[in-house]
């Protein structure tokens, strides 16, 4: 799960909700506020990738490289992306819709490749 999920969940007050948690994390609707926000912009992926490279390299560079993959995935569904949160005016929005049969198709090829690599 995405930390800033979490801070939308906090604020929209589920988060200790097991019950209502759990209907927001398997719905296709948001709670009524962007998650996809703080954590999942550009700039707060240089300022992690930094930090994260000048403690370990080799770590870093890992770390870096997930974390750009797992933007690059955000941005491929149909839900609100704002690579450059909190400046709304760039929504990136891709041709898998959100929680369907084409994400699971595509995350079944993902899984394939992965084992197959």
């Amino acid at each position: 799960m995405d930390l800033d999920h979490l801070l939308t969940y906090y604020r929209a007050g589920i988060l200790f909700n097991f019950r209502k948690l759990l209907m927001a994390t398997t719905s296709k609707d948001n709670v009524g506020m962007p998650q996809r926000n703080f954590f999942h912009n550009i700039f707060f992926f240089l300022l992690a990738s930094t930090i994260a490279l000048a403690i370990n390299f080799s770590a870093g560079l890992v770390f870096s490289l997930a974390y750009l993959c797992h933007l690059v995935l955000d941005s491929l569904d149909n839900s609100n992306y704002f690579p450059f949160y909190p400046n709304l005016k760039i929504n990136l929005r891709g041709p898998i819709k959100y929680f369907s049969q084409q994400e699971f198709i595509f995350t079944l090829v993902l899984l394939i490749i992965f084992l197959i690599i």
